[in-house]
């Protein structure tokens, strides 16, 4: 008896090494962009999911600060830009405000795969759409955007991030975006350029 309970002891914990093992990869596309006053910025969520892995579901911290504290919903601002939405890849995921993870600590975003549709894993997947707005008027500057899990944030259905149909991803995964302002050209540039073209016109006169 001692040697069955030995033998389904090492399974089970060679089974969960695999399972921890195993790589998962998120991340926001385009990672960095230019943006001016009052554009409105895209950036996709993708995600890299390993078979054994497959996804029933996510749910994530939207971030402006590292992690440290998470934006709940849309309307709300980092330094300068602020959140309008997100929008699940309608191909595989729904959204459900009584979905775990957003009942369950008020994740930011989330997304189901349907009833009866199968879990979803792949290289590439399109998680889904985020969008922000830049002030009409105001400072700019590079927003540092976040997202994963809240720091010290561990549900009740097992660390957020992707979650599988019998497993959790248990690396927690994290994706980052720094969207940085169009550069604003300095006096002494525009002074310079400006001579410059005055030369080009009198040359041409000249010949």
């Amino acid at each position: 008896m001692r040697k069955l309970m030995f033998a389904l002891t090492l399974v089970l914990s060679c089974t969960f090494t695999l399972n921890t093992a195993s790589a998962t990869r998120l991340w926001l596309d385009p990672n960095t962009q230019l943006y001016d006053t009052g554009d409105t910025l895209t950036l996709n969520l993708y995600a890299d999911i390993d078979e054994m892995d497959a996804i029933w579901g996510f749910g994530f911290d939207l971030s402006f600060d590292n992690g440290s504290s998470s934006i709940s919903g849309p309307g709300e601002s980092g330094s300068y830009l602020t959140f309008t939405g997100f929008t699940p890849n309608s191909a595989y995921f729904q959204y459900d405000p009584f979905f775990p993870p957003l009942w369950d600590d008020g994740d930011t975003i989330a997304g189901e795969v349907p009833f009866c549709n199968p879990d979803v894993w792949g290289e590439n997947i399109l998680l889904g759409d985020f969008s922000f707005d830049a002030p009409d008027s105001g400072p700019l500057g590079t927003e540092n955007i976040y997202l994963g899990p809240l720091a010290g944030d561990y549900g009740i259905w097992g660390e957020e991030g992707l979650f599988g149909l019998s497993a959790y991803m248990p690396n927690n995964p994290t994706a980052t975006a720094a969207p940085v302002p169009v550069p604003t050209p300095e006096p002494g540039t525009v002074l310079l350029l400006s001579l410059g073209m005055l030369g080009v016109i009198r040359l041409r006169k000249k010949m």
